[in-house]
């Protein structure tokens, strides 16, 4: 089969004759329909790879959808045949085939393309990190790339009687519009930009996965507030905070990522009901699909982006690359 493999730090190869891999116990193989490009995790590999212990172990190309062709043995929840998403596979995406463990195998209902079925990776994450989200609650979202778009969905189903967001990018906060936020601050990236969201809030969601959005959401909540990494942070890894402040404060802190197989496995679930009933939009999020050979260029348009350098060492981008969010690789029919 063809998959693409990531070799060195800028640099990817096709290869034309790699095995189908064989699922394991309780493991899933899965005919690829679509896999879209990580926007952070996929682009931090890319330019990282080396430079960055993390970005070795990672799987590049973890968002797909497709067609389950191989079940491993004890494998009950999903059958040959069956439509799915995975929320973290074993191999990559950017291929044909690809495997998976079942607990990270959800069930992709008929009326959702692959294409934005592979997006569906990003709503257990976001499920999760909105755990705190109570009804009536005030919430503020700092980055609406497309994991920030899912949790303003995420946390309008949870009830949030108020949902500010902001990003850099103004098209971007149109989606957010049209996705239900209530406020949409366009910020430069400073903290003082994000003053027009003003303060208070029960939540403030780190949606971006850089130091000054983290530090900013201290500034937004209130006394006892919740702030809630979702950003990840593959650049820079180490985030200074004031604990004055924090303590001063009495903040609550969680991440967004499942620690266990059975909170990932509720996350799934919850997932799934949200996609059968149509109660998440990906169709905004959705905005380029190619062929799988042109996953070169789709990597070097989406690097267009300044979250993918360190705060100390800022690149030539001021913006995320324009109308720009999901960018789905398809392999051709075979």
């Amino acid at each position: 089969m063809r998959r693409f493999e990531l070799v060195g730090r800028h640099e990817t190869v096709l290869r034309t004759d790699v095995p189908v891999p064989a699922p394991g116990p309780g493991e899933v193989l899965v005919r690829v329909g679509a896999c879209t490009v990580c926007n952070r995790s996929d682009l931090a590999y890319f330019h990282y790879l080396g430079l960055r212990d993390h970005c070795a172990v990672g799987c590049f190309g973890h968002e797909i959808a497709g067609t389950v062709a191989e079940v491993g043995e004890g494998v009950t929840r999903t059958a040959p045949g069956r439509r799915v998403f995975i929320r973290t596979p074993l191999t990559s995406g950017f291929a044909e085939f690809a495997t998976a463990r079942e607990v990270a195998v959800g069930a992709l209902p008929d009326h959702i393309p692959f294409e934005q079925g592979a997006i569906l990776q990003l709503l257990p994450l976001a499920v999760h990190a909105t755990r705190g989200v109570r009804l009536g609650d005030r919430v503020a979202i700092l980055g609406q790339g497309p994991v920030g778009l899912m949790a303003l969905q995420a946390a309008r189903l949870r009830g949030a009687a108020e949902i500010a967001v902001a990003d850099l990018d103004p098209w971007r906060l149109e989606r957010s519009a049209l996705l239900g936020a209530d406020r949409c601050v366009a910020a430069d990236g400073t903290r003082a930009s994000l003053e027009a969201l003003g303060g208070g809030f029960d939540v403030a969601v780190e949606a971006v996965g850089v130091p000054g959005t983290a530090n900013a959401c201290v500034d937004l909540v209130r006394q006892n507030g919740l702030v809630v990494l979702l950003g990840t942070h593959h650049v820079d890894t180490h985030v200074t905070v004031d604990l004055v402040a924090w303590e001063k404060k009495g903040l609550r802190v969680h991440t967004a990522a499942e620690p266990t197989d059975a909170a990932r496995a509720a996350a799934m679930r919850t997932a799934e009901r949200l996609a059968a009933t149509g109660r998440v939009r990906l169709e905004e999020l959705l905005t380029h699909v190619h062929p799988l050979e042109e996953l070169p260029a789709a990597m070097e348009r989406l690097s267009q982006n300044p979250t993918l350098f360190p705060a100390d060492a800022p690149g030539p981008f001021t913006a995320p690359p324009g109308e720009t969010l999901k960018v789905a690789m398809r392999p051709a029919p075979s």
